[in-house]
């Protein structure tokens, strides 16, 4: 009996024994999976989370005449440079690096252009280039910026902005016709039979070199106001306007194509799109401004001279992104930029990118549909 009850007693503890062996030996695998995955998730997460800011975070600055971001402020000086624009100079090479082009009534029913460029370092060839006016000289001013030009009117040539007399003081220009060695005459151009006022051009780097060399490429200070406001959000709310014409003379117009993919208008003079000589683009711009002033014409001896009224204030309108509103413009003095408000007196805001602004005499000087 004895032995009967000892063999029960060992199958008992050796049954206790197994029954506890599996809770001695648990694994820790599924927490430690649990752990890991948990952990990778987090971290993922979080360093999507963190580069997606990063990469989406906003710039702090605008560049002051064309609106693109900035990582630190634009401090620099505009370069003014009057172009040609009769139909027998085309196509002009390195408008569309100018972050402005202003287009005026000369004289004989033509029109000439200034460009206001922020930066020439890699624009490439500019031109042609040609005679100063008054009034070119009168916005550069504006802006502060040396014009780049070959010889002019009386006017033009010796630093004046309008038709009284009235000098420019400490006038920051450079004119080829005393400084040629900044310059150059297309020998393809003259090759192929163009006359030889369409065949001056100057590189945006010999230009940069000029203008240090003159003591004119001192920056201006950071927050120097030019009178445009720029915004990723502006935005039009008016008549459709697919096209706009601007109409100078009944010789010239100049017309403004949009285009819904790009978002820009092609800009189109003599019955064809225009191209940039250096590239074969087409030229576009994301902002038109069709403005409207005083224009008169003064006899100069045997010619017959243009003028315009730029201090003070006028009409005009404003078309992007295939819409169009009316706008007044406004000049304080003469050394102070142009600025632009809707009819209601709020400022202006334009979308970033180049701007064409046309100045005209006309009374019905522009069309739109």
């Amino acid at each position: 009996m004895k032995r009967i009850y000892s063999v029960f007693l060992c199958m008992c503890l050796l049954l206790s024994a197994c029954n506890q062996a599996p809770a001695e030996n648990t694994t820790t695998l599924p927490t430690t999976e649990a752990t890991t995955e948990v952990t990778t998730e987090a971290t993922t997460e979080a360093t999507t989370e963190s580069t997606t800011e990063a990469t989406t975070e906003p710039f702090l600055y605008q560049h002051p005449l064309n609106g693109q971001p900035l990582e630190s402020p634009w401090s620099g000086r505009p370069t003014a440079v009057v172009l040609n624009n009769i139909r027998q100079c085309l196509p002009q090479s390195g408008i569309s690096s100018a972050d402005l082009i202003y287009e005026f009534e000369t004289e004989g029913g033509i029109t000439r252009m200034l460009g206001i460029f922020s930066q020439l370092e890699g624009v490439g060839n500019i031109g042609p280039i040609r005679s100063a006016r008054s009034y070119f000289n009168s916005v550069a001013l504006s802006y502060d910026a040396p014009i780049v030009h070959c010889g002019g009117s009386p006017e033009g040539r010796n630093g004046h902005y309008s038709d009284n007399g009235d000098k420019i003081d400490g006038w920051a220009h450079l004119d080829e016709t005393y400084n040629p060695q900044y310059f150059f005459r297309d020998q393809a151009r003259l090759d192929a039979g163009y006359s030889t006022e369409h065949t001056l051009f100057a590189n945006g780097k010999n230009l940069l070199q000029a203008l240090k060399d003159k003591g004119l490429a001192t920056p201006h200070a950071q927050g120097t106001d030019y009178g445009l406001a720029f915004s990723q959000d502006a935005s039009v709310s008016g008549a459709s306007a697919n096209t706009v014409t601007v109409i100078f003379t009944n010789k010239k117009t100049s017309t403004m194509k949009y285009d819904a993919e790009t978002g820009k208008y092609d800009f189109y003079q003599y019955d064809f799109l225009q191209t940039d000589g250096n590239s074969g683009d087409a030229v576009t711009f994301t902002n038109i401004l069709a403005l409207n002033t005083h224009h008169w014409n003064k006899r100069s001896g045997s010619y017959l001279r243009s003028y315009y009224e730029l201090v003070g204030s006028g009409t005009g309108y404003y078309a992007m992104g295939g819409q169009i509103v009316p706008i007044r413009w406004s000049r304080q003095a003469l050394r102070g930029p142009l600025t632009f408000t809707l009819e209601d007196g709020t400022p202006l805001t334009l979308a970033p990118g180049n701007t064409y602004i046309a100045f005209s005499g006309i009374r019905d000087y522009i069309s739109y549909n």
